[in-house]
């Protein structure tokens, strides 16, 4: 049987870098996103406040394949 895969996008935040903004945006969707098999970043950015970085953001692509009815337990 062929596999079907689909893809996300999603936006994860930190105060600190951009890999723990892109680590919190993958943790957190793993809470609710079931076989996920990859990431790509597809953006960087971030916020200013006061002339400092105050927030660094990732936009990631994830990729994940859907279950089949036997596998949704």
């Amino acid at each position: 049987m062929s596999k079907i895969y689909k893809m996300i996008e999603i936006v994860g935040t930190s105060p600190t870098s951009f890999a723990e903004a892109t680590r919190s945006a993958i943790e957190e969707a793993s809470r609710t996103v079931k076989a996920m098999g990859w990431f790509e970043v597809e953006r960087l950015g971030g916020r200013i406040q006061n002339g400092k970085v105050s927030e660094f953001q990732a936009k990631v692509k994830v990729g994940f394949r859907l279950l089949g009815p036997g596998e949704l337990k």
